[in-house]
């Protein structure tokens, strides 16, 4: 700051009421020189006392520290080979390498037995290869074999119009095409439909074809086809209904032997390193496919926006401006990384590394030359040194058993991106204080040929008349228990085995009061509510989710279609879950021994 120019004073006329400035000084340096040299050369009139304060902040001290000009990187990849569908004990398999992990994972049987839409394309199918291979003789009796069923009687499709004007269309037009694949396989096909002999190679042939494009025909897989829509396995099944969740594990073997990662709460929505934990003392029989790689680069210097400048005339970038950063006494973690920013950045140097896609590496050595050609063998980054077990790594698996991160750099199998379509199921779980209940509330359900139905614009349950419909109610009437959405599926709270502390909301067969004196059953007709079945007792195993699931936010769970390129170059379709938030606590109405007008 310049001392009070007063050749520079401006003197207004002001008048005698009003307070005058007089001189006023400039905050920035200026010249009125022609030469700027002195300027430039940012003369200071006590150099002593910087000298000083370099002194008192340690600037003087020498560390006989050279710059980095050199690094040696000694890599080995090891690509993941064997995946676990489930938790602990779950079957485990090989990982595909033609599909992304999450496909492997998330898959579930978009075609099943309920899709009648995927039932009539593959009987138009087989209907067009039977008649290209001049077999179209036996075309109407493989229809009336294999008919296509009209709309159900009951459920959302029932009232559906584009599902029963889709039926009405394909019902007696084409067969059923899942009905015939199941037939099949069982070696009843095509004899169920009374072939005649002159007729029996051309048959053959057809269905050969038509297994070739469905691609679940006997052998290899011809060059040049892939499979249309990514099915699960026979043992896939990491769906946990309890937690909606998915839990799976991947494993790769290196010289180190055999790691293997967990995802014991992965949502569906994205995944990536972070999701996986370390699982020592865990075997999946994972084969070795490792690579050995020695990099020598040039480490460079860390660099990220808002660095403070090293030279002393280079212009920083305004875009960040660290000094604005503020920061409260709790805020440590924020201080340490301002001074990280300000004071230590210049200290690290990135030593790039490629490694392939699918894999975990582990780094066998690093040794680097500086600038006085001593060369230094780097050892891993220490971790809780201070307190043992409460340590940090950054970019390090965590342990799933509150162990130490694993010193590995995990690159899973996953695709970078992957489009997605709308919903073709959402039930959202939600709290209802006032009754005491949680409710799971189906927005979307699929229809049976396949398409999402929006179950809050379909029309009330059949059957139960509008209270000012009834005849003969007076004008106050007494209700027992009122009426809720049919899309409402009430959760119930009760002690699991017994146990008072563990609290599940099962899904029960809950019938609703009618008034006509009919009891309605309150039932779901989405894939997540669905019943299963226990394989190895063979008795249905009714859906129970934890309370604490369930928290006042709610939960939202959907079914949509994912398409993602795989690194081959082909694209993978596939149908998958995904738990995300929900929209927090509702009241479904429910109230019990009502008084009110009619």
């Amino acid at each position: 700051m310049t001392a009070p120019d007063t050749r520079d004073a401006v003197q207004p006329a002001q008048p005698e009421h009003v307070p005058s400035i007089t001189t006023w000084s400039r905050l920035e340096p200026r010249t009125r020189a022609e030469d700027l040299s002195p300027a430039l050369e940012a003369r200071t009139a006590d150099p002593l006392w910087l000298l000083a304060r370099q002194w008192q902040l340690g600037e003087f001290q020498g560390e006989d520290a050279g710059t980095p000009v050199l690094a040696r990187l000694d890599v080995e990849s090891a690509r993941f080979t064997a995946v676990r569908y489930g938790p602990s004990g779950a079957p485990v398999a090989p990982l595909p390498a033609d599909r992304p992990l999450e496909s492997a994972v998330e898959a579930e049987d978009a075609f099943g037995a309920h899709d009648l839409r995927w039932a009539a394309e593959t009987g138009q199918e087989l209907l067009r290869f039977l008649a290209e291979h001049g077999a179209g003789a036996v075309r109407a009796s493989v229809v009336a074999r294999y008919p296509v069923p009209g709309a159900p009687a009951a459920g959302p499709s029932a009232v559906d119009e584009t599902t029963a004007g889709y039926l009405r269309i394909m019902a007696g037009r084409v067969p059923h095409g899942t009905d015939v694949l199941r037939d099949h396989a069982r070696g009843r096909f095509p004899g169920t439909v009374g072939v005649p002999p002159e007729l029996s190679a051309a048959v053959a042939a057809a269905v050969a074809d038509w297994l070739a494009w469905l691609r679940v025909g006997e052998g290899p897989v011809p060059d040049g086809f892939l499979p249309l829509v990514d099915t699960p396995g026979a043992d896939a099944g990491a769906w946990r209904r309890e937690r909606m969740e998915y839990a799976f594990a991947a494993a790769a073997s290196d010289s180190g032997g055999e790691t293997v990662l967990t995802a014991p709460e992965y949502d569906g929505d994205r995944l990536d390193w972070y999701q996986l934990d370390h699982d020592p003392g865990v075997s999946l029989g994972a084969p070795a496919a490792t690579e050995r790689r020695t990099h020598v680069v040039v480490p460079t210097v860390a660099a990220y926006p808002g660095m403070p400048a090293t030279r002393f005339w280079q212009m920083e970038d305004a875009d960040v401006n660290l000094g604005q950063v503020g920061a409260g006494t709790t805020d440590l973690a924020r201080m340490i990384l301002l001074e990280y920013a300000t004071v230590y950045a210049n200290d690290h140097f990135v030593v790039p590394v490629e490694v392939p896609g699918g894999s975990l590496t582990r780094v066998r050595s690093l040794v680097v030359t500086d600038s006085f050609g001593i060369r230094t063998l780097v050892p891993p980054a220490p971790y809780g040194d201070t307190v043992p077990g409460r340590g940090w790594g950054l970019f390090r698996p965590a342990s799933a058993h509150d162990g130490p991160p694993v010193p590995l750099l995990v690159l899973p199998p996953a695709a970078f991106s992957a489009q997605r379509s709308a919903p073709v199921e959402e039930v959202r779980f939600l709290r209802d204080e006032t009754a005491n209940l949680a409710w799971a509330v189906e927005r979307t359900v699929t229809g049976v040929t396949g398409e999402p139905i929006d179950r809050d614009g379909q029309t009330p349950r059949a059957g139960i008349p509008p209270r000012a419909e009834v005849p003969g109610l007076p004008d106050l009437t007494y209700t027992f228990a009122t009426t809720v959405p049919e899309n409402w599926v009430p959760l119930v709270p009760a002690p699991h085995d017994g146990r008072p502390g563990d609290v599940r909301l099962r899904r029960l067969p809950l019938r609703q009061p009618t008034r006509d004196g009919t009891p309605a059953p309150v039932i779901g007709h989405s894939r997540v509510l669905d019943w299963t079945i226990d394989p190895a007792t063979g008795r249905v195993v009714r859906l129970e989710i934890p309370e604490e699931e369930v928290g006042r936010a709610g939960v939202r769970v959907v079914r949509e279609w994912r398409l993602a390129r795989w690194t081959d170059g082909s694209v993978r379709l596939w149908l998958a879950r995904a738990k995300r938030t929900g929209g927090g606590t509702a009241s479904s109405g429910l109230r019990y021994d009502a008084v009110g007008p009619r």
